[in-house]
């Protein structure tokens, strides 16, 4: 077993104002491209808020999500696609969703999640600046021993 679930996250820049202020269509979009793509949707969600021109949708799906934040002022878009889902393709939603809005710019980042590696590969890498502060505050106490210890005659 490789990972868990996969995670792809989208940030895409100048969409189209038009499809962003469209939230009922991009909802009906996200529902039907998540049965597409073997996601398995259950519910699909609109988050407005009153007095703000920003809007999410998000789809439960089977083992996983489809989470979208649109800001149709500014022609921006995050998505975030996981699934735990076998038969699902994340890969493929993310394509579509991504031909969908037609940005002029966009970043994908693909996260594998739940990597059980070796044990090795699960311990936190820290970088630390005590062993260097330690290894400076040794070498001062030998040296001050050093040039503290009487010179035999």
């Amino acid at each position: 077993m490789k990972s868990i679930g996969t995670q792809i996250a989208i940030d895409m820049y100048n969409c189209s104002d038009l499809l962003l202020s469209d939230a009922s269509g991009v909802q009906a979009t996200i529902q039907s491209a998540a049965a597409d793509f073997a996601m398995q949707p259950r519910e699909t969600y609109i988050n407005c808020e009153e007095g703000i021109n920003e809007y999410s949708v998000f789809s439960h799906c089977k083992q996983g999500h489809v989470t979208l934040h649109l800001y149709p002022d500014l022609g921006f878009v995050t998505i975030d696609v996981f699934t735990c889902f076998k038969d699902a393709d994340p890969d493929g939603l993310a394509r579509f969703l991504r031909n969908y809005f037609d940005p002029d710019k966009s970043k994908i980042t693909y996260l594998d999640r739940g990597d059980f590696g070796s044990e090795s590969d699960m311990k936190p890498r820290r970088k630390s600046n005590i062993k260097t502060i330690r290894r400076a505050r040794t070498i001062g106490n030998k040296l001050s021993k050093l040039m503290m210890k009487p010179r035999s005659m």
